[in-house]
């Protein structure tokens, strides 16, 4: 209720509206732990979104015996929320405040991203600014509301606005690159999480940032205990730690000692604010007086280890190559630029685009693509019928810098792989085919296979589950009766082997027809290697966890079989005598 409060009239109003979540739960340590994440900002562990909805303040029915009890809180509670509503826009100085902040960045020359806590915030937020900036000033706020793909979509259509303000939850403290676009942060709401902030700012100051200088403004209220507190006992320390160290540390001991901490500095606050101090219960001070030490004493000594395993002769160092490692096979199974590229100017080439290429910007002319392709990218890039495109950054002048997740890239992939699994549509890609090529001198075959994976973490005694899925190329030379198994560089060299002489039609379809037939005989090789895959992957959780010293974590990774064969392709030898096409 009090982070809700601070946040914004709106947000206060929608937690005294809205029945707690701890209402629903059957004992008290889950309604804390509930309570603890909301308010602390806590990560949950491979949790893939971050929660920024306003938390409930309506206990339930659970608030007493008597009959009337729970009807008469919630009438009270509305009654709260209706004051609270009041206090929006004119009688808000939390907001009047901000305003003027980010009008000073945007005569500056910056285009701020405004981060929020909580998406009621979020909203009435950007709702006042769009009315009390200058008309040519574009607002837009993006929350967890929204689907991944439609935040993209929202942020790279306020880009093309010269003067723009975005208006944020955490949804975008993670995940999607701003820096292109937006060059100054303001934390509207401070979080309890100190790691939370570096996130946002992240967001921005990064490579692929072209201005020199990154703004953050750090707002809070001086006449505001709560923020005061959370300045002095978290982000100040965490501030202080990281430019000592170099690193981040996370706060290092449990919620309560954090509470008891804050609580703490309220207090002390308290006695030099006019003897507030002395409405809490005596002998309260006493008990959490130590706590705030005690938490800058284990904070201090994790970062004093930090240290340590960062020093080249330390027992406890990262084994960078280890890192590098995985994080060359996250690479490799993702797709780098080069892949990104090959597949944009060839899919697009293929559906009638005009294709020209200066320096590292690519000019694609979208007028010669089939209407419904090309009205669904011209939505996803925010462009008419042209786009000057790279796909390294920085990206040059006005170039879109179109990575493996950019809406226009996601639009195409999806166009492309729909008409080919669709077995009514002629698309330009097919899940079947046969070539004659000088790239081989035996009949090769190549096969399209999707592994899926069950990812069981388990914490604390809770059990988190991920369904994981990558696609990977199996090859065989000779009959798929008797496959002579490629390994897995030479299977991919030949994704770049080329049509060197016509092959008949019939001729291509037997060939597909008796790796067809045969896929059952295949099939205990394929779930070997899931097998294989999935004792890889296990493998990697297990080794990087252990870099980054994570403790009293366990995994578990378990293929679901069988995989999926969703492509088939069969390469011939050129006939002796056969000129290339």
């Amino acid at each position: 209720m009090l982070r809700s409060l601070g946040s914004s009239p709106a947000a206060a109003a929608a937690t005294l509206r809205t029945r707690a979540a701890a209402a629903d739960t059957e004992t008290a340590e889950e309604a804390d732990e509930i309570g603890q994440r909301t308010v602390f900002d806590m990560d949950v562990v491979e949790q893939a979104e971050i929660i920024d909805i306003a938390p409930g303040g309506d206990p339930g029915d659970e608030l007493g015996d008597a009959p009337g009890d729970s009807s008469h809180h919630r009438r009270r509670l509305l009654d709260m929320a209706r004051e609270a509503e009041r206090l929006a826009g004119e009688a808000d100085p939390k907001l009047l405040g901000a305003v003027q902040l980010v009008r000073e960045l945007v005569e500056d020359g910056y285009h701020p991203v405004v981060f929020c806590r909580f998406i009621p915030t979020a909203d009435y937020v950007a709702n006042e600014l769009r009315t009390r900036l200058p008309s040519d000033v574009a607002v837009i706020s993006v929350t967890g509301e929204l689907p991944p793909a439609e935040r993209e979509a929202r942020v790279l259509e306020l880009a093309h606005s010269p003067r723009r303000v975005l208006v944020a939850t955490d949804c975008l403290s993670e995940g999607i690159n701003l820096q292109e676009h937006f060059d100054a942060i303001m934390h509207y709401d401070l979080s309890w999480n100190p790691t939370r902030h570096e996130q946002r700012e992240g967001r921005v100051d990064r490579y692929g940032q072209r201005k020199p200088t990154v703004r953050v403004v750090t707002y809070y209220g001086a006449n505001n205990p709560v923020d005061g507190i959370v300045l002095d006992v978290l982000l100040r320390k965490h501030k202080t730690i990281r430019t000592s160290l170099g690193i981040s540390v996370p706060v290092p001991l449990d919620t309560n000692t954090v509470v008891e901490a804050i609580l703490e500095g309220l207090l002390l606050r308290g006695r030099g604010n006019g003897g507030q101090g002395q409405l809490v219960l005596p002998g309260f001070e006493g008990v959490v007086a130590p706590k705030k030490q005690e938490l800058y004493s284990e904070w201090e000594n994790t970062a004093d280890r930090e240290k340590r395993s960062r020093t080249v002769f330390a027992q406890e160092s990262i084994k960078t190559d280890e890192v590098a490692r995985e994080l060359n096979e996250a690479r490799k199974a993702a797709g780098g630029p080069a892949d990104v590229a090959s597949f944009v100017v060839d899919s697009l080439r293929a559906h009638g685009a005009a294709i020209t290429q200066k320096g590292g910007v690519v000019h694609f002319d979208l007028r010669g693509v089939d209407g419904v392709l090309r009205d669904s990218l011209r939505r996803a890039a925010g462009v008419d019928d042209s786009l000057d495109a790279c796909f390294e950054m920085p990206a040059p002048g006005e170039a879109v810098y179109l990575s493996r997740t950019h809406p226009f890239v996601e639009t195409l992939a999806s166009h492309v792989m729909d008409a080919a699994l669709d077995t009514q549509a002629r698309g330009v890609a097919r899940r079947a085919g046969a070539i004659r090529t000088f790239s081989v001198t035996r009949r090769t075959t190549l096969l399209l296979m999707r592994f899926r994976f069950d990812i069981v973490t388990r914490r604390d005694g809770h059990v988190h589950s991920q369904l994981a899925e990558e696609c990977r190329i199996l090859g065989f030379v000779g009959s798929p009766d008797h496959p002579e198994w490629l390994d897995d560089k030479e299977a991919e060299r030949l994704l770049g082997a080329e049509p060197s002489a016509n092959i008949l039609p019939d001729q291509a379809e037997e060939a597909v027809r008796r790796v067809v037939e045969a896929v059952d005989t295949l099939r205990p090789h394929f779930e070997g290697k899931a097998r294989e895959r999935a004792a890889t992957l296990l493998d990697a959780h297990r080794r990087v966890r252990q870099a980054a010293r994570m403790r009293g974590t366990t995994y578990e990774v378990e293929p679901k079989l069988p995989p999926d064969v969703l492509g088939i392709y069969v390469y011939l030898p050129v006939p002796a005598g056969v000129r290339g096409t």
